[in-house]
């Protein structure tokens, strides 16, 4: 029986702020895929409770890693948005 608790619930807004990250980014449009990052962003906060709970916490190491590429795209999709030249 599925029950409503704090951790159903944030699998359940977990897998939906995914679905929704992932078909934003796969946008043609650069102003789509910027709201893709900021979905993406914001849907971060239920998987990190959800890795602390079930103490998969040192997942949380590549923290840095994720801010770093999260942040590259970001920087280069503003780019593209304004028609400068993007940095690989």
């Amino acid at each position: 029986m599925f029950e409503i608790n704090l951790f159903n619930s944030a699998q359940i807004f977990d897998q939906i702020f995914a679905f929704v990250c992932v078909y934003l980014l796969t946008s043609l449009s650069a102003k789509v895929r910027f709201y893709g990052f900021v979905v993406g962003t914001i849907g971060f906060v239920p998987g990190i409770y959800l890795l602390i709970e079930t103490e998969l916490w040192w997942l949380l190491a590549a923290m840095p890693l994720w801010v770093f590429i999260n942040y590259k795209g970001l920087v280069n999709n503003w780019r593209e948005f304004k028609g400068e030249e993007t940095i690989a």
